[in-house]
């Protein structure tokens, strides 16, 4: 089967991560105003329900965690090099480094 959704997986991951069983991670996302019921957070966690950019936002704050944390590791650390070579530059056009 096709994924139609990578992010369910890390969503999963977070989750249990967090010792959260699907109930309570549904409660919080509900308490958020987000309309999900524990099957629809099944779907999405297996992939079969594409997760929204509007879903995302309600998981990271129900999650608690930065938007990084929704991708591979790959990707994650290729943010940090890029970051890092950002703030390099930036501080490369800073007389003294300083502001």
């Amino acid at each position: 089967m096709h994924r139609r959704n990578v992010t369910g997986r890390r969503v999963a991951y977070l989750r249990s991560e967090q010792n959260l069983s699907q109930s309570m991670l549904t409660a919080r996302l509900q308490c958020q105003g987000m309309e999900i019921t524990r099957d629809v957070l099944a779907s999405m966690e297996s992939g079969r329900t594409v997760i929204t950019d509007d879903d995302l936002l309600h998981f990271l704050k129900a999650l608690r965690v930065p938007l990084r944390q929704f991708f591979s590791t790959d990707i994650q650390e290729l943010d940090e090099k890029f970051a890092t070579r950002r703030a390099a530059k930036l501080n490369a056009h800073v007389p003294n480094g300083k502001n």
